[in-house]
């Protein structure tokens, strides 16, 4: 009698088991609407939709904003007043757009920095590169390099890598603005200025260099030493090319 139990229990035990792995004939159905389906604009002519992307998101038909992804009525029915309106307030296209101050750190004096509302500016963002390569004696070619181009895309798509001609032509463009700055401030001095020369052969390259450098003190009694020329002399270093040299 104990084992018929046994086997009776075994046998629903197993039929219980088969009935849970066995798929059910009528499945729960998923929730519709968690998946976007990208549609095309077809007559949709208006320029609103350059900043705009048209999707279907389960039965209703939206506009996803290209920049900060809010979705929004897409309906031809509901014309495009709403989204020209979202694109008057949308905080990321006024970011990228360059027009929207950001609140940052910003480098000022010997590495220190500050927190201050600054905005991407083409002209500024070149100049600080300029300066970069300037400061560090970074090679020209720097900007060709492939990985540093795509780290400044990563920090600003909008800006516009300069050619190696173009940061060549902005560096000349410093050095003049900081020539001309050097002459007035040592023009305006009161006190008389002392000038030193210095030369030396590059024993990699066999070649001869100038340095001009003028000393002075200023009115604020600080002594101040700005180097007024930097030039190549070609060896042999004879009075005659050194003579051309300074009057260049």
């Amino acid at each position: 009698m104990a084992q018929e139990v046994a086997a009776t229990n075994a046998q629903a035990q197993n039929q219980q088991v088969a009935a849970t792995n066995a798929e059910p004939q009528n499945p729960i159905p998923t929730p519709a609407g968690d998946d976007e389906e990208v549609l095309e604009l077809g007559n949709l002519k208006s320029d609103v939709w350059k900043h705009f992307t048209k999707i279907k998101k389960g039965e209703l038909i939206k506009a996803k904003c290209n920049y900060c992804k809010k979705l929004l009525a897409g309906e031809s029915n509901n014309g495009t007043s709403h989204l020209r309106n979202h694109l008057r307030t949308c905080m990321q296209k006024r970011i990228q757009d360059g027009k929207q101050k950001v609140l940052g750190t910003n480098f000022v004096s010997k590495g220190k920095r500050e927190m201050v509302a600054t905005q991407f500016n083409q002209a500024v963002s070149k100049q600080d590169l300029a300066v970069a390569i300037i400061m560090h004696e970074y090679s020209l070619s720097i900007v060709d390099h492939l990985y540093f181009r795509k780290f400044l895309s990563g920090l600003q798509p909008l800006f516009s890598v300069p050619t190696r001609n173009t940061i060549k032509t902005e560096i000349l463009k410093i050095f003049e603005s900081e020539r001309s700055r050097l002459m007035k401030m040592v023009g305006s001095n009161k006190g008389r200025v002392a000038i030193t020369t210095d030369m030396w052969t590059a024993s990699n390259q066999k070649k001869g260099y100038m340095a001009i450098t003028a000393h002075y003190v200023d009115n604020s009694w600080i002594l101040r030493n700005h180097i007024l020329r930097f030039a190549y002399v070609p060896t042999p270093h004879t009075s005659g090319r050194l003579a051309k040299v300074l009057l260049d």
